[in-house]
């Protein structure tokens, strides 16, 4: 039931996700993060996703890299905006936000 709710009928990804691959299974586990990290630190975000590692996210240190696929800024009416840094062309770029999900459709790779 969760996998139909959270992967909008997917099959929940293997208990091992390639973070290499990223894409929105890793787009959804730094927003958790996120959220996690405001919860505890007073209502507040964090300067850089890095400062998410290791208490809301668990990522090694190799692993810091995968972050470099996010696109993260701290807003000051949604506390922030979270995205993809490369979406194909033609494809709805999500961009998750403390207030909820944004869609916008890219052109040539890029967000509109």
């Amino acid at each position: 039931m969760w996998g139909v709710i959270l992967f909008g009928g997917h099959p929940a990804p293997a208990s091992k996700v390639s973070l290499a691959k990223g894409g929105r299974v890793l787009l959804f586990m730094v927003d958790g993060a996120l959220k996690r990290y405001a919860h505890y630190e007073g209502n507040r975000y964090p300067d850089s996703l890095a400062d998410l590692v290791p208490k809301y996210l668990a990522f090694k240190q190799n692993e810091l890299g995968f972050l470099d696929q996010l696109v993260y800024r701290k807003d000051p009416v949604k506390g922030y905006k979270l995205s993809l840094r490369h979406v194909k062309k033609g494809e709805m770029n999500l961009v998750l936000t403390a207030k909820g999900i944004e869609y916008r459709m890219t052109i040539g790779g890029r967000p509109k």
